[in-house]
């Protein structure tokens, strides 16, 4: 299943929108926790629940995919952002504690169905040695939640509280529904999955290696707002321009990989991204309590982060091809199973050892996952089974 490069911009332009709708919402949770936690009349260890349900929940991500076999890619993406909606909506409209809990589950799961089936879309229509730059494309908007979406938040619940964030950005998402019936190319149920699911060494390292790295940027997300507020005294607008300016410095990482990880190789680029992301968790270990030091290391640390996951899914795309959406299921599995521990545990050990126990937990992490990528995993670049 091919489709040319012309075929393939108006759906890659939906998606990405969609997307980055989808990842505002997604990441605001940083920022905002403390807020969100204030408007349910909660503590934040307890918000920190929310997170860790929102990635719980991602990991039944394999179940729906699975059923959705018998189903083409477009249906399944559909799926994915009107659960996200659903999910919006109920956390906003419970203004309650338990409702906010289900909801963030829902949302955290229609992302990821939508994420994975996108993903596969855009592999089963590219070529191997070209899919980081596609892949990117459709990544950049994780950058783009702070970079775009976390002013914009800030400005909204300044204006109309944090639930109006969620009734917004759920509805915008809704209308991504409809642009995907017309933008997105209908294929025959089953297309791209054909094969049987097999695991090795290797797709199962990189899997281990998803959870570690995604466990130790989520130790520093889940507290982002939490330290600026702690340790730097700042305002809810100042937050929001911190976040913008870390959003920027994670564009330059998803921008890095368009650029270099189809030349350098994609298990090379995510080896790269883990070492320079562990220096930036020790800097910012070293320079917790300094504003430009600790800052400036987040950023390091931030870019380096999108930079290896948005590196590590070109590499997933191709471990498993006859039955790409069930790996790619899997690794975000593995990703939200290292983020739900880590936003649980996260905000406890912020309140009791401080940010500085966060930043070396993280790098301990990201070193780990650096260990399984050195040792087992293998790029499939020069594979004649690579899709052409």
């Amino acid at each position: 299943m091919s489709g040319s490069r012309g075929s393939l911009r108006p759906a890659l332009l939906l998606l990405t929108a969609a997307r980055l709708v989808i990842n505002t919402a997604h990441r605001m949770s940083s920022p905002f926790l403390p807020v969100i936690a204030r408007g349910l009349g909660i503590p934040l260890e307890q918000a920190g629940a929310l997170v860790a349900a929102r990635s719980a929940a991602a990991m039944a991500t394999p179940v729906v995919i699975t059923a959705g076999r018998r189903r083409d890619r477009r249906t399944v993406i559909q799926l994915g952002i009107v659960m996200f909606v659903a999910g919006a909506v109920l956390t906003a409209a419970t203004n309650a504690y338990i409702g906010a809990l289900f909801g963030f589950g829902v949302m955290g799961l229609g992302k990821a169905v939508f994420d994975v089936s996108g993903q596969a879309y855009l592999s089963d229509r590219t070529p191997y040695a070209k899919r980081a730059r596609y892949i990117a494309l459709f990544e950049v908007t994780w950058a783009g939640g702070f970079l775009i979406g976390a002013p914009a938040v800030g400005l909204i619940i300044d204006i109309w509280g944090w639930a109006a964030a969620f009734y917004i950005t759920g509805g915008l998402a809704g209308l991504s529904v409809f642009g995907a019936q017309r933008f997105v190319q209908h294929d025959e149920p089953g297309d791209g999955e054909s094969g049987k699911l097999v695991l090795n060494r290797s797709s199962i390292a990189l899997l281990a290696a998803a959870g570690l790295f995604s466990g130790a940027s989520e130790f520093i997300s889940v507290v982002l707002g939490a330290w600026f507020e702690d340790a730097f005294m700042v305002a809810l607008g100042a937050i929001a321009g911190l976040t913008a300016l870390i959003g920027l410095f994670e564009l330059s990482g998803s921008s890095l990989t368009a650029a270099i990880t189809d030349r350098v190789g994609k298990r090379r680029a995510v080896m790269i991204g883990l070492v320079v992301g562990a220096v930036g968790y020790l800097f910012m270990a070293v320079g917790r309590d300094t504003l430009v030091l600790g800052v400036g290391a987040a950023m390091l640390a931030f870019a380096a982060f999108e930079f290896t996951i948005v590196s590590t899914f070109p590499l997933a795309s191709e471990a498993a091809p006859n039955a790409r959406a069930r790996y790619l299921a899997l690794v975000v599995v593995t990703i939200n199973a290292g983020r739900t521990v880590a936003a649980f545990l996260g905000t406890r050990v912020f309140v009791s050892l401080g940010f500085g126990a966060n930043a070396l937990l993280a790098l301990v992490l990201n070193l780990a996952a650096f260990a399984l990528m050195l040792a087992f995993v293998v790029d499939h670049e020069d594979s004649p089974q690579a899709s052409p």
